[in-house]
Order: structure tokens, then C-alpha cells, then sequence
């Protein structure tokens, strides 16, 4: 019996498989033929059973693929590779893409496919962040994984990839959506994160998997972004942004959105700052965030640490008020501890930021300091 199964599961993802890389059929059009009838009965019979749903040039295209691929052997190649299909009907099918208005037909999936039903928050944002928009993007990721709350994103540069760097990096996890198939990288400066991902979390996407990045695949992965996620989360995003499109479709799902203010001067706080004035939660403080996001769903996965339990010096306390969350130097440090009074000497500077370094109040960026915590 179980053998039967294995082999109907087989066939199904082949024949599937097969006909999502014929050129010219799209997801739309994959939809309907599915509706009409199974990718087996396409490959055996031809385009008879699905006339009036291609054009001339989707038929010949499918003739040829029936003719010169062999599905079986096609797929087994994929496999070798680590990859697996998840249909709506698998177990381990996420239900919250289930339930959004243009649910996925399959999922190609690279790692851990249980991390897709987990807790989740999207953390999405501008690709030219700013240092304190990447700052605040990889606390919120340290923040989230600490409490076993799953990170999504696209893998993109900027927000997205910072938060889903700083969440592995907390010893937590991220799920990375693609624009492209789950086995080409994009874009490819993150192939480091591209890499970890598979081991450590989990990469999926609904195209083939050697399907390359195009523009009109990342508006259908910003609506998988936002489906996976309990919550969304914007860092950062211009008056016009490709992130306000990942917003749209959480709205239009009924997820729960936040965003994080900024200076009503800075360009890549405008649409954030929009989207509070909207009613989008406010991201105040990414700890803070974390933790809420944690009770409310029922998680108790990290203990929180009580500063005070270590009484700062007079010196510490004063070094520590004069951090903000952008990195410092010392210099710069020296000079504010002057104008805001008598002054500290660079020995009780260095001593003092040693120390809150070692208490984990603050954390350094090659030769700069910051203060670790932005709320």
C-alpha cells in the first residue's frame, strides 16, 4: 500500500513538473487545465481535453514537450537536487496560502517544509535601506527568532535580507520566498544566505525551479510573503514603493500591519509614515514587538534579561544615555559627553563602553558602538 502511494505521489509531481516547463504555460493557464483535467491525461492524450483553453502556439509547445520529455526522468534529476512539490492537499501544505483569494496550485520547496506552518512574521522593506533601517531590521530579526517566531521575506537585498540574516544568526528561522525558481539565486550577492537557507530554514517558490527572476513573478511572491505571515511588518518603503504591494495583499488577506516611523524628511520613512497615518500599527520598538507578537501567540521561548540586575557606574550610565541605535565613535562620543557636561576622559569612555558591551547593553560595529536595544 504504502509502495502504491509512493508511486501515485510520483507520478503526480512528474507529470506536473513536466507540464509547468512547458514554454508558454503560465500559472493562469496552469490553473485551468487543472480544473478541466490532470497533467497525466494531458501527456498521454495530447491537447484534445483542453480545447479552448490554449492557443495555438501553447498547443505545438505541449506536442513537442510530449514527444521529447520524459517526465519521470525529468523530475527524478530535480529531486537528486533536494527539491520536493507540495500540493494543497499535502499535510505539510501551508493552510494560510490556502486560505488567501489566489492560492498557489503547487509549492516547490528547497529544506524544511515544516517551517512553513509555524509562527510567522513578514519583515519587509527598501532594498537601499538606511544604516538605522538595517540596524533596526536585523534587531527585529534577532528579536523575533529569540521568542521561535519564523521570519519571512524575499531574500531581496536591503530589509529583507537583513532580517532574515540577523534571524538565523539569533538561532532561529526564516522561510525566503523567491521571485525566481528555488534554484536559481536572486539577486546573487545573497548567495550566502540563499545557501544557509536550505540547510537551516526553508526556500520555496510556485515556478519551476530553474525559472529565472522576471518582474511580473515578484508581485505574485509579495502576495505569498504576505500569506505565510501572521503579521506584517514594514521597515522601511518610499511614497512609492514595491513593498506597498506586499501591504495591499495583506490587507486584502486581512493580515495585521505595522511600520515603523521615521523623520517626515526622510524619503524611505514617507510610506511608512503614510501607513500609520492609515491606521498600520506603529513598530516602536522591535524588542517590544517581539515580545507582544510572542504572548499573543502563546509563546514563552526567551527569558528576558534584567538589565538593572547589574548596577551601571555613574560613568556607564552617562556613556549609555549618549548611545542611539545608529553606530558611534568614540570621538563622537567623547565630544557629546562634553557638551552635555563636565565630560569623560577617553579611558573612562573606552572602560565604560567595554562594559556595557560585556553587560549587553551595547553592541559594536567594527570600530564603532551602539546601543543595542532601540526601545
Amino acid at each position: 500500500m504504502g509502495e502504491l502511494k509512493e508511486k501515485e505521489r510520483m507520478e503526480k509531481e512528474a507529470y506536473y513538473y513536466w507540464l509547468d516547463t512547458v514554454p508558454g504555460i503560465g500559472r493562469l493557464t496552469m490553473k485551468r487545465i487543472l480544473e478541466k483535467t490532470d497533467p497525466k491525461e494531458v501527456y498521454e492524450q495530447g491537447t484534445g481535453l483542453i480545447e479552448g483553453i490554449l492557443k495555438e502556439g501553447q498547443k505545438k509547445a505541449i506536442e513537442e514537450f510530449r514527444q521529447k520529455k520524459d517526465p519521470y526522468k525529468e523530475w527524478i534529476k530535480i529531486k537528486e537536487k533536494g527539491i520536493r512539490l507540495l500540493f494543497p492537499k499535502d499535510q505539510q501544505f501551508p493552510q494560510k496560502l490556502k486560505d488567501i483569494p489566489d492560492p498557489p496550485t503547487a509549492l516547490y520547496i528547497k529544506g524544511k517544509a515544516e517551517y512553513l506552518r509555524t509562527p510567522t512574521a513578514a519583515v519587509v522593506g527598501a532594498r537601499n535601506c538606511s544604516a538605522y533601517g538595517a540596524l533596526a531590521a536585523k534587531e527585529l530579526g534577532r528579536e523575533l527568532a529569540e521568542r521561535g517566531i519564523t521570519v519571512v521575506s524575499g531574500l531581496a537585498r536591503g530589509i529583507d535580507g537583513i532580517s532574515q540574516w540577523a534571524a538565523l544568526e539569533g538561532g532561529g528561522v526564516s522561510v525566503g520566498v523567491l521571485g525566481s525558481g528555488v534554484e536559481i539565486c536572486y539577486p546573487p550577492e545573497n548567495r550566502p544566505l540563499y545557501e544557509r537557507l536550505q540547510k537551516e530554514g526553508c526556500l520555496l517558490s510556485e515556478s519551476s525551479p530553474h525559472t529565472g527572476p522576471r518582474a511580473g513573478l515578484f508581485p505574485l511572491r509579495n502576495r505569498l510573503i504576505s500569506g505565510l505571515a501572521d503579521v506584517v511588518v514594514v521597515m522601511e518603503a518610499k511614497e512609492k514603493s514595491g513593498t506597498l504591494i506586499t501591504v495591499d495583499m495583506a490587507l486584502e488577506q486581512g493580515k495585521e500591519v505595522y511600520a515603523m516611523p521615521g523623520r517626515i524628511t526622510d524619503s524611505l520613512s514617507t510610506g511608512c509614515n503614510r501607513l500609520i497615518g492609515q491606521g498600520a500599527g506603529v513598530l516602536l520598538s522591535p524588542r517590544e514587538f517581539a515580545g507582544q507578537m510572542a504572548a499573543q501567540l502563546g509563546l514563552d521561548k526567551k527569558e528576558e534579561k534584567k538589565e538593572e540586575e547589574t548596577e551601571m557606574t555613574a560613568e556607564e550610565k552617562i556613556i549609555y544615555q549618549l548611545l542611539e541605535p545608529l553606530p558611534m565613535s568614540v570621538e563622537e562620543i567623547l565630544q557629546k559627553a562634553k557638551a552635555d557636561g563636565p565630560g569623560l576622559t577617553p579611558g573612562q569612555v573606552m572602560e565604560g563602553l567595554m562594559n556595557l558591551v560585556m553587560a549587553g547593553r551595547a553592541c559594536t560595529h567594527e570600530q564603532y558602538f551602539y546601543r543595542k536595544h532601540f526601545g
